[in-house]
């Protein structure tokens, strides 16, 4: 079965934009050295620890932003999650899965900065 030229042309056009369109994504992510899949992990954190516009640390919880714990406090409380010294609703069934490279580049991305 042959495609007609502009089918073919369509399909190439967008491989092209898909290329470009992760590249952009990748260049819009903090420019810092760690691997692209520790960087997605690290931004599906976002999903529930993300701090919402004008939030007021009384209101706080424990699901609350990130940004207030330095790297080592992050990667210390994901260990505790893995090993089962601390208890959570799903967080220790995802830190059952990290390996201790993935949660230091993790904490890194995620710990407070100025």
């Amino acid at each position: 079965m042959s495609y007609p030229l502009n089918a073919c042309r369509t399909v190439r056009s967008f491989a092209k934009s898909a290329h470009i369109a992760t590249i952009a994504i990748v260049l819009c992510l903090p420019a810092r050295a760690e691997d692209p899949d520790t960087a997605l992990a690290a931004l599906g954190c976002l999903g529930c620890h993300a701090e919402e516009e004008g939030q007021e640390k009384e209101q706080l919880s424990e699901l609350a932003s990130l940004r207030r714990f330095e790297a080592n406090e992050i990667a210390s409380r994901l260990r505790d999650y893995r090993e089962g010294k601390r208890s959570g609703t799903v967080m220790n069934r995802i830190a059952a899965g990290l390996k201790d490279w993935e949660i230091e580049g993790i904490a890194s991305f995620l710990g407070k900065r100025p």
